[in-house]
C-alpha cells in the first residue's frame, strides 16, 4: 500500500525571537563580584509550598490547560485519563511554578514592559491556593533573550523584570499533550520471571510473517556447541541468532515514545496517521498468555533548509504508532523499531548445525551417487581416535576435516520445493551417541541457475550456499581417505 507522506515542521514550543527594538535591549545592572568571578547568585522571584498549590492555569500559544490537585501529590488535566498521566510531568511543573529563581533582575519599576513582550506574552500561568492561604498569583513570559537562554518574566505582583532560565520555565511553554507519559509504555524486561514466548511481525513488504517461537524448554539440543532460542517457525523452524533477534524479541519490553499525536483518536486521525491500516504489526506473546500488539503507521518527516545554499532536506524523524494496551497514538524514533527493518536473513543464525564432536558416534559422507563413506568417531576430549572401515585416521587430520562440516553456513533462507532439475551433489548425516537424539541429515542439491546448492536439513528445504561448497567437500572426504591437502575455505 502507498502511504500518503505526513510532513511534520516543528518548532520549539514557545519561542519568541527579539526582533530588531527589542534585540538591542541593554541589561544596564552592575555586575556584582559575584557574577564577575563567574558564579551566578540565587535572586528568589517566588518561594511557595507545592503543597499548598490547588491549581495551576497555564496559556501559550498550544493552547489553554488547568492541573488540579486531586489527592496528596497527586494532579491531573481533566482531558488525560490517569493511567495515561505522567506523574513526574506534573510533578516537575507544579515544583517549578511553586519556586522560580531569576538569573538576573532586570530591571525594578519597569515603566515600559512592552519591550519586554509583555503586551502579548509568550506564555503564563496562573497559581490559586487551596484554603485562601495565598492570592493567586499569574506570572509572565515575555520574549526571549537568545545569549542567555531565558525568557524575561514579570509576575502581577509588581513591575519588576527578570531573566529566568527557559529550563526553568519549560512547563510554561509545554502542551497539554506533553503530560501523557511516553516512558516505559510497557513495563521493562524482568530475566528472572519474563519469558517472550512467541513474536510475530507483519509488514507490506515481507512475503511471509515473521515468526519467532522459545524452543521448548528454553534450551538448546543437548549436543549443539552454541546456545539458540529461537526458530522461525514459519519459515521451516529455522534457528534465528541470539546475538542478532534479541531487540527483535525483548524489543517491546521498555519501550517508550518521545511524543504523543493524540488520545482516543477517531477514525480520521487514524486514518491520518496510517494506523487504520498499520504498515507494521508486532505481536508479543509472553509469559502467560500475555499477548501486547504494536502497531506502525506512517512516518514523520521532518524538513530542514541549509542557511547558507537554502536547499531544504526530508528526512524520516519517527513513526506513529499505538499499543494494544493503551488508546493513544505516539510517536517512536525509528531506532526503538527494530521491527521496521528486520528480515528473516538479518537474523538468520547461518551456522545452522555445529554438534559437539565427542556428542557424535559416526559422520556418514555421501558422495553425488549417494555412496555412504562412514567415519567413526571413539573416546572423549582426553583420549579419542577416529576411523575410516579399518583405517585409522590422524587426529588433526580429521579436526580438520570436521571443522569444514561445521563451516557449512546459510547465505540465505531458500523455502522452495525442489524439481527434477536440483540434482543431489553431496550430503551427510551425524549419528549421535545418545539413541534419543537420533540423527541429522544434511544434503546439497544443485541450483545451477545461480551456481548454488539448496541446502536440506532433515528433509526440509532450508538455505542456500555456494556450490564450491559441496564440491569442496568431496574432495576433502578423498584427501582426508586417500592422502592429501585438507583445504578449509571454500
Amino acid at each position: 500500500m502507498t502511504k500518503n507522506a505526513k510532513i511534520l515542521i516543528g518548532s520549539a514550543a514557545g519561542i519568541a525571537v527579539l526582533s530588531g527594538a527589542t534585540a538591542a535591549l541593554l541589561l544596564t545592572q552592575p555586575q556584582t563580584e559575584e557574577e564577575q568571578s563567574g558564579s551566578s547568585p540565587k535572586i528568589e522571584v517566588l518561594s511557595y509550598k507545592t503543597d499548598d498549590i490547588a491549581s495551576l492555569e497555564v496559556k501559550n500559544e498550544f493552547g489553554e490547560y488547568t492541573i488540579n490537585r486531586i489527592g496528596v501529590e497527586k494532579w491531573e488535566i481533566s482531558s488525560i485519563p490517569e493511567d495515561y498521566a505522567s506523574t513526574t510531568a506534573y510533578s516537575n511543573a507544579m515544583n517549578g511554578a511553586a519556586s522560580i529563581n531569576a538569573k538576573l533582575m532586570v530591571e525594578e519599576n519597569a515603566q515600559d514592559l512592552e519591550k519586554y513582550g509583555f503586551s502579548e506574552p509568550t506564555a503564563e500561568f496562573t497559581m490559586t491556593f487551596k484554603d485562601g492561604k495565598e492570592e493567586p498569583v499569574t506570572c509572565l513570559l515575555g520574549l526571549r533573550n537568545e545569549g542567555e537562554s531565558a525568557w524575561y518574566f514579570k509576575t502581577d505582583l509588581n513591575d519588576t523584570v527578570y531573566l529566568v532560565s527557559e529550563s526553568a520555565l519549560s512547563f510554561a511553554t509545554s502542551k497539554e499533550l506533553d503530560y501523557v507519559n511516553v516512558s516505559t509504555l510497557v513495563d521493562s524486561y524482568d530475566s528472572e520471571n519474563d519469558v517472550v514466548n512467541r513474536i510475530r511481525v507483519e509488514r507490506e513488504d515481507l512475503d511471509k510473517d515473521i515468526v519467532l517461537d522459545r524452543l521448548p524448554e528454553e534450551t538448546e539440543k543437548e549436543f549443539a556447541s552454541t546456545y539458540v532460542a529461537y526458530a522461525m517457525s514459519g519459515h521451516n523452524n529455522i534457528l534465528a541468532d541470539d546475538e542478532l533477534d534479541g531487540e527483535v524479541v525483548y524489543g517491546m519490553f521498555g519501550l517508550s515514545a518521545y511524543n504523543v499525536y493524540t488520545i482516543s483518536p477517531d477514525d480520521k486521525q487514524k486514518a491520518e496517521t496510517g494506523l487504520d491500516t498499520p504498515y507494521c504489526t508486532v505481536t508479543m506473546v509472553a509469559n502467560e498468555e500475555e499477548v501486547t500488539k504494536l502497531y506502525i503507521g506512517d512516518p514523520i518527516y521532518v524538513t530542514t533548509t541549509n542557511e547558507e545554499t537554502g536547499e531544504e532536506t526530508t528526512a524520516v524523524a519517527g513513526y506513529y504508532g499505538m499499543l494494544s494496551t493503551d488508546d493513544v497514538i505516539y510517536m517512536f524514533y525509528p531506532d526503538d523499531l527494530p521491527w521496521l527493518t528486520v528480515t528473516p536473513e538479518s537474523i538468520l543464525y547461518r551456522l545452522f548445525l555445529t554438534p559437539y564432536i565427542y556428542y557424535v558416534d559416526t559422520v556418514t559422507v555421501y558422495d553425488a551417487d549417494r555412496k555412504g563413506y562412514e567415519l567413526k568417531i571413539t573416546g572423549d576430549a582426553d583420549g579419542s581416535s577416529f576411523t575410516y572401515g579399518d583405517k585409522e585416521i590422524e587426529e588433526a587430520r580429521f579436526k580438520v576435516f570436521y571443522q569444514y562440516l561445521l563451516s557449512a553456513y546459510a547465505e540465505k533462507i531458500y523455502l522452495e520445493e525442489l524439481t527434477e532439475e536440483n540434482k543431489f551433489v553431496a550430503g551427510f548425516t551425524y549419528d549421535y551417541r545418545e539413541d534419543e537424539e537420533g540423527e541429522d541429515v544434511v544434503e546439497f542439491y544443485s541450483s545451477e541457475a545461480d551456481r548454488t546448492c539448496i541446502i536440506v536439513v532433515n528433509g526440509d528445504v532450508r538455505y542456500k550456499v555456494r556450490q564450491i561448497y559441496a564440491e569442496r567437500l568431496l574432495q576433502n572426504l578423498d584427501a582426508l581417505i586417500n592422502g592429501g591437502e585438507l583445504v578449509s575455505d571454500f
